[in-house]
């Protein structure tokens, strides 16, 4: 035992005089400066101030105080929001510059060589402006995914929020609430413990309620009994039924029927329900089983093999007439690849967007308009498609015309650039292209209004040589629309516009999607815009 207890204080006489030793090696070693060497601080400093005018449109001459300008007044760069500045004058108080004819809202800024100096924001003033009649300020925690107007003016938004207007802390608005046509929240929208899960699209019936799809499986307080889609009455309440189960009886959702996977987008036809999105299955629920030892209530659920695409009948039953196959009970291939996007025209005919280049075994490059049976429109010619994927098609009923944002370069064999505007019959409309744009470039959305300009947002840097931070108005050929693009940057990204007009007959936009700040002001996933 004493041998032992020699040992290990041995050994911590070692380790001591390891310890030790080290820590006096490392005091003793002496390190280079890493910023050694580095060029010297310019001296030039950019005051805090509003520069004078604080705001103007292109053309305005502004003063920007700054000191230590003078030694580098043959060698300076001006940026106002990425874009160079004319220099009118340069002095020991500041610099004097002319706004630039391409402009936006932004920051200003001196560079020297690859050394830059930021300054205040400078406001360029245009024809688009934050819309002050429109009521949210905060808006909402999280993105919304899908807003439904109501005929009376007001609005539903659907998305990933809990919050809305700051009136969701105490009890979450959960990804369903109703507004005022200007954003204000209502209250009479029943929807209690809300969605478990998240919301993406929204439809009306004939009867007036509701089809919610996305990806959850709870509404309120019936958890785990929804499967991805469910109807709600007018109120906003579960539209549901009583069943009678093996032991007792149950208050169910009405609509029994759903899929395996998330949907992206549901459109309604009569009493029919089609929606598409990324699933494999369709699911039934089958009440009044018991357990295997035949003493409580068990839950069945049948399934049937359907892709990415199905039609249910109002009470939620599958529509096998719809690209079904009835000899192999289940769904003819569809498509080979996701469906991104989707649009239902007034004849029942649907046009499927995305990343796919087959529909049915059969050729047909991002994009196919199938009949009401779920076979491919022939009489849709849109050539040789789109060469890469296609996230966003809308339709405008002035116009006449599809409008399609994606990352694609080439549709039917035409340089587009990511934007394309197609007729009614699917071919090109070659009087609009877009501008080329760089490899990282990504146009998620575009529109087109009813005067024939598109509204496009995405995640790109600049358009056509011209600054533009994921946001920006076109013309009919796919030019930046001139005193229409002074807004400052967005944060992220608009995925839908509603178009009204307000008493003056001014153009009034709604944006919603996932964004945090438009203009340099902060905007929590909508806003309004007002075009004049």
């Amino acid at each position: 035992m004493q041998k032992s207890r020699n040992n290990c204080y041995l050994l911590l006489m070692v380790l001591s005089f390891l310890i030790l030793n080290s820590s006096c090696t490392t005091k003793d070693k002496v390190y280079s400066d890493p910023y050694a060497g580095g060029r010297p601080a310019l001296g030039i400093k950019m005051s805090t101030d509003y520069p004078e005018p604080r705001l103007g449109a292109p053309g305005s001459i502004v003063k920007y105080k700054a000191t230590g300008l003078v030694p580098y007044k043959n060698s300076i760069t001006f940026l106002l929001n990425n874009e160079v500045a004319e220099i009118v004058g340069i002095d020991s108080t500041g610099i004097q510059i002319k706004v630039p004819e391409n402009a936006s809202t932004g920051v200003g800024a001196i560079s020297i060589d690859d050394r830059v100096v930021f300054g205040p924001v400078f406001r360029v003033t245009g024809n688009v402006s934050a819309d002050n009649t429109f009521k949210a300020q905060v808006g909402a925690d999280n993105y919304i995914s899908g807003v439904l107007p109501l005929p009376d003016g007001r609005m539903i938004l659907v998305g990933s929020f809990s919050d809305y207007e700051k009136k969701g802390t105490v009890k979450p608005l959960n990804r369903i609430l109703l507004t005022s046509k200007d954003g204000e929240l209502d209250r009479s929208l029943v929807t209690e413990n809300g969605v478990g899960g998240y919301l993406t699209t929204i439809a009306t019936l004939p009867n007036g309620k509701f089809v919610i799809g996305g990806g959850f499986s709870s509404y309120n307080i019936h958890l785990g009994e929804v499967s991805n889609i469910t109807v709600l009455n007018t109120n906003g309440t579960l539209d549901s039924m009583i069943v009678r189960t093996f032991m007792d009886q149950d208050t169910v959702p009405a609509f029994n029927g759903g899929v395996d996977g998330s949907i992206s987008k549901l459109f309604t036809r009569g009493n029919m329900i089609t929606a598409v999105g990324s699933f494999n299955y369709y699911l039934q629920r089958v009440y009044g089983y018991g357990d295997y030892r035949g003493r409580r209530d068990s839950l069945a659920i049948d399934s049937v093999r359907i892709k990415n695409m199905v039609r249910f009948f109002a009470d939620g039953s599958l529509d096998s007439s719809f690209n079904y196959n009835l000899l192999t009970h289940k769904s003819y291939d569809g498509p080979n690849g996701p469906i991104i996007d989707a649009l239902m025209q007034d004849d029942g005919k649907v046009i499927l967007v995305g990343r796919f280049t087959k529909y049915n075994n059969e050729t047909v490059n991002n994009i196919v308009r199938i009949n009401d049976d779920g076979s491919i429109d022939r009489t849709f010619k849109t050539g040789n498609g789109a060469d890469q994927y296609i996230s966003s098609i809308k339709y405008n009923k002035a116009t006449r015309r599809f409008t399609l944002a994606g990352a694609f370069n080439v549709f039917d064999g035409h340089e587009q650039n990511g934007l394309a505007l197609i007729n009614e019959d699917g071919s090109l409309d070659n009087t609009f292209k877009g501008a080329t744009k760089n490899n990282i470039d990504s146009y998620v959305f575009a529109s087109q209004l009813s005067n024939g300009w598109l509204v496009v947002s995405g995640y790109f840097r600049s358009y056509g040589g011209v600054h533009r931070g994921n946001f920006m108005i076109l013309d009919q050929q796919g030019a930046l629309l001139k005193g229409y693009n002074t807004n400052g940057d967005l944060e992220g990204v608009v995925t839908n516009v509603l178009e009204t007009k307000n008493f003056s007959g001014q153009i009034q936009l709604l944006l919603t999607g996932g964004f945090s700040k438009l203009d340099e002001q902060p905007v929590g996933n909508i806003t309004r815009l007002l075009l004049k």
